[in-house]
């Protein structure tokens, strides 16, 4: 085994399907792909690959994640501060607590880390 992994901007794997909550949706229907690659033991740093169709949602991030833009266009706007023009090769973080509208121009990929210091281990009983 080894304890470097590469993570491919098109995983061969299914995705996992998605959208944002309906009442979190402004405009158009966002859907997503995501694709979870890696996860720590006790699941408080996951990473991958998404992938979201044009729309706007109000975005509300109880966890941190970094994340680099591999194609696409968007706007991520927090409420009541800057604007970051999303397009590729651009890397960002959104702290917990960030509150804002993501707006998808042209479908939008990602690749992600998120670390969710509340996260339950996978098999965790719910």
């Amino acid at each position: 085994m080894t304890n470097l992994l590469a993570i491919d901007a098109t995983p061969s794997m299914e995705p996992e399907l998605g959208s944002p909550r309906p009442e979190r949706v402004i405009e158009g229907d966002p859907k997503n792909k995501s694709w979870d690659i890696e996860a720590t033991a006790d699941n408080k740093v996951t990473s991958g690959v998404w992938e979201v169709e044009p729309g706007a949602w109000n975005v509300v991030k109880d966890s941190w994640e970094f994340m680099t833009i591999i194609s696409g266009h968007s706007e991520l706007i927090e409420d009541g501060g800057e604007t970051i023009v999303l397009k590729p090769g651009i890397s960002c973080v959104m702290r917990p607590g960030f509150r804002g509208v993501w707006r998808v121009h042209e479908t939008t990929r990602k690749f992600w880390v998120i670390y969710d210091a509340d996260a339950l281990p996978a098999n965790a009983a719910s």
